[in-house]
C-alpha cells in the first residue's frame, strides 16, 4: 500500500476515526493482538502485519504503524527502508523541522515518528517503521 503525509497529516485518515472506520479504509478484517499487558485496547494488524493500528479505550484511532514492503511519502519521497542519515540529510535540504533522539525522528510536532532502531549502532541503518500519531489531534 502506498500512504502519503501531507501537510501534517496521513492522508485518508483523521483524529476521531472508529475501528469500523479504518476497517473500511482497509478494506479487510484485521487480525488483533495485545501489545503489551499494559494495553487498554487490541492492536489491529493489517496487510499481513506490515501495518499496526491502534486504538484509545473507546476504540478511536490513537494511530498506525506502518512497515516496509509499504511505501511511505513523506514530502513526496518514501522514506521507509531509506538510508536514516539521508533521509535527515534530505530533510535538512528541505527546511523541515524535526528532532532527533536514539530512536529517530520526529516531524510535525511529533506527529509523524521514523524509526530508526539501530541508529545509534550502525551509519548504514535504515528507516524500519513510520508512525503517525492521532492521539491529541484536532479532526
Amino acid at each position: 500500500m502506498v500512504f502519503e503525509f501531507v501537510e501534517g497529516n496521513l492522508v485518508g485518515f483523521r483524529s476521531g476515526l472508529t475501528r469500523g472506520e479504518v476497517a473500511l479504509r482497509f478494506g479487510e478484517r484485521p487480525t488483533q493482538f495485545m501489545k503489551s499487558i499494559f494495553s487498554v485496547s487490541p492492536t489491529d494488524e493489517y496487510n499481513n502485519g506490515a501495518i499496526h493500528v491502534y486504538f484509545e479505550k473507546d476504540d478511536v484511532l490513537q494511530g498506525i504503524e506502518i512497515f516496509t514492503p509499504n511505501v511511505f511519502l513523506c514530502f513526496n519521497r518514501n522514506v521507509l527502508g531509506e538510508n536514516a542519515r539521508e533521509v535527515a540529510d534530505w530533510l535538512r535540504s528541505e527546511d523541515v523541522s524535526f528532532a532527533e533522539d536514539v530512536l529517530g525522528y520526529s516531524i510535525a510536532n511529533g506527529r509523524l515518528t521514523l524509526y530508526v532502531p539501530e541508529k545509534g549502532d550502525h551509519p548504514d541503518a535504515v528507516v524500519k517503521a513510520v508512525y503517525a500519531s492521532f492521539k491529541d489531534c484536532h479532526a
